[in-house]
């Protein structure tokens, strides 16, 4: 998902089977394929006229956030939680709001939400994860489609581990490599997003990450928060060259309808999405 006169390869690992891509954008300039073209940044205003309708469909995804961390931990006010790449934190907000616990939330660039009323109550931090400043302990880490991101996963997650307790929960969300979707989508499939996707893995290469950077994985069965559906539509959309920096409006009716009729049955076959959760090792 570069522009399109770049050229990006995902390699598998031969020891590992870890699907990796083999040549990767400078950390320095990495910050250009976050630009208007960005999808998730601009979230339900890329839809335009459709926008508030959209925005329901982030609250339920967040609602879904906030239930698979209440199964682990049962949250309340005196727990906190930190969520890895955050972007626009509406998960964190959803969290305090029906739990009660101290949100807090890392991402690069969070200049725009500092200020945001909306945002109120949740403690934002600009930064590298692996750098920037973090007291005490969490009950709860969460990385939402972040770790894929990552340039150094292994060192990512062991910069954590001063900040977790024996009790402490990780719950990471991402693609899935062995996802049908990108069987049927081939080098178009969205779980690739490249050059910004710097790995994609599977339950056995999560499991490998995660025990070298000293956690333990506890279950890699857990139903995923984003829908299978929306990586099949991007991944149809990529097919046709769509341009991600324009409106999606028109888009909307296929992206409904094919939720509808086609959303059932990929929730019940689809591995799509993966989510993992894990412990101090």
């Amino acid at each position: 998902m570069g522009p399109p006169e770049e050229d990006f390869r995902f390699s598998t690992c031969g020891d590992c089977g870890l699907l990796y891509l083999s040549e990767r954008v400078r950390p320095d300039q990495v910050h250009r394929y976050y630009d208007e073209s960005y999808l998730p940044h601009r979230g339900e205003y890329a839809w335009g006229r459709f926008a508030s309708f959209v925005g329901h469909g982030q609250v339920r995804q967040d609602r879904a956030r906030v239930s698979r961390v209440a199964d682990l931990i049962e949250p309340t006010p005196t727990d906190r939680v930190l969520d890895v790449g955050c972007g626009r934190p509406t998960f964190l907000r959803e969290l305090r709001e029906k739990t009660g616990v101290k949100a807090i939330g890392v991402d690069f660039r969070l200049d725009a939400f500092l200020d945001d009323p909306e945002f109120d109550g949740v403690e934002l931090r600009s930064g590298d994860p692996r750098e920037v400043r973090l007291d005490g302990t969490f009950s709860a880490i969460t990385m939402w489609h972040y770790l894929e991101h990552d340039y150094d996963p292994v060192a990512t997650l062991r910069a954590l581990l001063p900040h977790t307790t024996p009790d402490t929960v990780l719950l990471i969300e991402l693609p899935d490599a062995r996802s049908r979707a990108r069987a049927w989508s081939g080098n178009r499939w969205a779980g690739l997003h490249t050059p910004r996707h710097t790995a994609i893995y599977t339950p056995d290469t999560m499991r490998r990450l995660l025990d070298e950077a000293g956690w333990r994985v506890i279950a890699d069965d857990l139903r995923p928060t984003l829908d299978p559906w929306v990586l099949w539509w991007l991944s149809w959309r990529e097919r046709r060259g769509t341009d991600w920096a324009g409106s999606m409006a028109p888009y909307l009716p296929e992206f409904v309808l094919g939720g509808l009729f086609l959303g059932p049955w990929l929730r019940m076959l689809s591995n799509d999405v993966l989510l993992v959760a894990a412990r101090p090792g």
